[in-house]
């Protein structure tokens, strides 16, 4: 078959939705299909080129995913022609896409990550007006009829069902890739040595965006509070400095400041991806307060990782954790401190691994089209 991709962002640009495409087109070229990848371009990456087989069209818009809307259609089109069916996935690549579809009569496929809807004021950090210019924009990649959506959880096919109809819903989880986030492979004491820890430090870890929807000034608050009964206690918290980030940024700083923890709490820049697991281990519990989450990547992969995670009772969270694991209501720093009290003493509860595999993400993707193209 013929895949043609329409995605905000790919390789090189690096998050949860960029490595699960890239595994799954990468996935597909491996089993014999073809496949092309609609996308921004991004800086130090060619508008053309081939990664792994898959072919890569670059579209300039100014790293603006309003401009990719409608930048993307006329490369949309021109591929559309050849394609056996149009995969796109929210938020931006979602107009182009079914656009595309719907001039060329090909099948189409949409993502669904996470639903926003009537949520924008809850976890947004931006103002009023912009988060209800947001929230119309995410109901609108409803309107046009895509042929199946996907939800990445159950809770997303939850949430999914109140806006599209549900026959037309399946739910395909990400994939982890396990060699990755191996335990035998990361022991993470090279990077506790380099951090300035105390020998007795009890290491908590957050990574991501630094802003209200990831939950970072709730985990913030909550630790301030452990810190009066655990001065051992240490955050490390590796927080993205994309542009998108810089008030969220700016914020967690301050707020870092204003609750006294320069010295508890370290602030670090993302690491290479194939560094993260490193990082990871060298905690003692993970932190994931997140308010919303679609997949949840990092409570999955630290689980993977064998790692004890504290998350919020929301969204997909409780579907994708296990082993070690604690698990609080969102937007609570009291009872989240509560947990991280819990997890300096090694009470947790715990239950079976769940099992993300990438092979059976990329079958479940092959039989999905081969479904849809078949009419």
């Amino acid at each position: 078959m013929r895949v043609l991709f329409c995605l905000d962002y790919y390789y090189p640009h690096l998050g949860g939705a960029e490595i699960l495409f890239q595994n799954l087109a990468e996935g597909l070229v491996a089993r014999g299909h073809e496949v092309d990848v609609v996308t921004q371009a991004v800086r130090d990456a060619p508008l053309e080129e081939a990664i792994q087989g898959v072919r890569v069209h670059r579209v300039r818009t100014g790293d603006s995913r309003n401009v990719f809307c409608v930048a993307a259609l006329p490369t949309m089109l021109r591929l559309a022609k050849h394609a056996d069916v149009i995969h796109a996935s929210t938020f931006a690549a979602a107009w182009p896409a079914a656009l595309a579809a719907k001039l060329r009569r090909k099948p189409s496929v949409l993502t669904v990550h996470e639903v926003w809807i009537g949520m924008w004021n809850q976890v947004s950090d931006a103002g009023r007006l912009s988060n209800a210019f947001h929230d119309l924009a995410e109901r609108t990649i409803y309107w046009p009829r895509y042929t199946r959506y996907i939800a990445v959880s159950h809770a997303t096919e939850r949430a999914l069902a109140n806006f599209v109809p549900g026959e037309r819903i399946c739910t395909i989880y990400n994939g982890l890739d396990y060699t990755l986030w191996n335990p035998s492979e990361h022991d993470g004491k090279t990077v506790r040595a380099s951090l300035p820890l105390p020998s007795d430090a009890h290491l908590f870890f957050f990574s991501g965006r630094p802003g209200r929807s990831k939950g970072f000034p709730v985990l913030l608050k909550a630790f301030a509070e452990v810190v009066r009964q655990a001065p051992n206690a240490c955050l490390l918290a590796l927080l993205s400095t994309s542009r998108a980030c810089a008030e969220g940024y700016r914020e967690a700083r301050c707020l870092v400041q204003e609750l006294a923890l320069e010295e508890k709490v370290l602030i670090h820049a993302p690491v290479p991806r194939l560094e993260l697991p490193s990082w990871v281990a060298a905690a003692d519990t993970v932190c994931v307060p997140s308010l919303s989450e679609g997949f949840g990547f990092c409570a999955a992969e630290a689980s993977a990782l064998g790692r004890p995670v504290i998350a919020t009772d929301n969204a997909s969270l409780p579907e994708v954790i296990g082993g070690k694991y604690l698990l609080v209501p969102p937007a609570n720093s009291k009872t989240f401190a509560a947990a991280m009290l819990r997890a300096i003493y090694n009470d947790y509860d715990t239950r079976p691994l769940p099992h993300f595999s990438l092979q059976d993400n990329i079958l479940q993707h092959e039989k999905l089209y081969e479904a849809v193209a078949s009419g």
